[in-house]
């Protein structure tokens, strides 16, 4: 059985020691033949063969060192330096002496001594136990893993930004139309009242059927017919550019409003009495819109309780009373 190992083992480094052999004995008799021309031949075949030497050794340390599983540096720069020395003297000396094809052979004779050498300390090189490859397979899918799921996060996180700035341009893309189709109409309707003024023109101007308004208009239907007080609420087309402050005009031929009402849905709000032509906190500004909605039967629409507002001498940017009203409606829709 030792008899087999051995031979198997020979076998083995048989090939490394054959190319590392007949290199150093090329590289003997190029590095000797060309310092021939420069000096005695004893003394430049001496040179050749010291150059072989150190280069053997280091080979050997590093081999020693390879298979111990220690880091030896100095053996490995030394091997790798007359690695890349003995391919161009080799390479060279073939070019002076002999043909191409040779120069090319000499140049790869030791490049492949040393890759076999180091295949085959890589070989007998000491080896982990299985217990310990599992446990390095299982670190590196637990790491795959993780690098996988980041990915996939970061690709979600990407695909989500991209996702909302597209939606965000398209609306302010259908922000900027809606303007322009206002501005236009702004423009026309300006024109055709210079060339054909009429008297007793409509103030007000039918509100946008919302989808809000079409359910419930629909369920009304489905309980036994349309109830001919359902009006539209709050338009949906909200202004791209913020409206100057608004002034309540007086005198528009409202129906006279109930002022001591206002003051019991203040109290009953817990809010002090508002007082027209002063700022409104959001609190006050919902009680009066209350208060107007529900000063006729039916309730009014969002244009009608705009206008009235406006009679009755407060003021507010147009949002923000449009935002008060929705919420108003809201509220009420919840309710029991």
């Amino acid at each position: 059985m030792d008899w087999k190992k051995a031979a198997h083992k020979e076998a083995h480094w048989s090939l490394p020691a054959g190319l590392t052999g007949l290199s150093l004995g090329w590289t003997v008799y190029a590095v000797g033949e060309i310092l021939s021309h420069q000096a005695p031949a004893p003394l430049a075949y001496t040179v050749a063969g010291i150059y072989d030497a150190v280069w053997l050794y280091a080979l050997a340390m590093e081999t020693a060192h390879r298979r111990q599983g220690s880091k030896g540096t100095l053996p490995a720069v030394l091997g790798w330096l007359f690695l890349v020395t003995s391919v161009g003297v080799l390479f060279t000396h073939g070019l002076l002496y002999a043909t191409a094809v040779v120069a090319v052979i000499g140049a790869v004779v030791p490049a492949a001594a040393k890759a076999t050498l180091i295949m085959a300390v890589e070989r007998e090189a000491t080896r982990i136990s299985r217990a310990a490859q599992a446990q390095i397979d299982a670190v590196r899918s637990a790491t795959r893993d993780q690098v996988a799921i980041g990915r996939a996060v970061t690709r979600a996180k990407t695909d989500r930004q991209i996702t909302a700035a597209i939606l965000e341009r398209q609306e302010h893309k259908a922000r900027g139309k809606a303007q322009k189709v206002r501005h236009e109409a702004a423009e026309e309707l300006t024109k055709l009242t210079a060339e054909h003024p009429v008297d007793d023109v409509p103030q007000e101007v039918p509100a946008l059927f919302s989808d809000e308004d079409l359910a419930r208009v629909l369920g009304q239907w489905s309980d036994g017919g349309v109830s001919p007080g359902v009006s539209p609420v709050s338009p949906q087309v909200s202004p791209v550019s913020p409206v100057p402050e608004l002034t309540a005009p007086q005198g528009e031929g409202h129906t006279p409003l109930d002022w001591s009402a206002l003051v019991q849905v203040a109290a009953v709000a817990g809010v002090d009495t508002p007082e027209p032509g002063e700022l409104l906190s959001e609190e006050e500004l919902t009680v009066v819109l209350r208060w107007l909605r529900h000063s006729e039967n039916p309730p009014l629409s969002y244009r009608k309780a705009l206008a009235a507002y406006r009679a009755a001498g407060f003021s507010a940017k147009e949002e923000r009373v449009r935002k008060a009203y929705a919420a108003l409606i809201d509220a009420e829709d919840a309710q029991p």
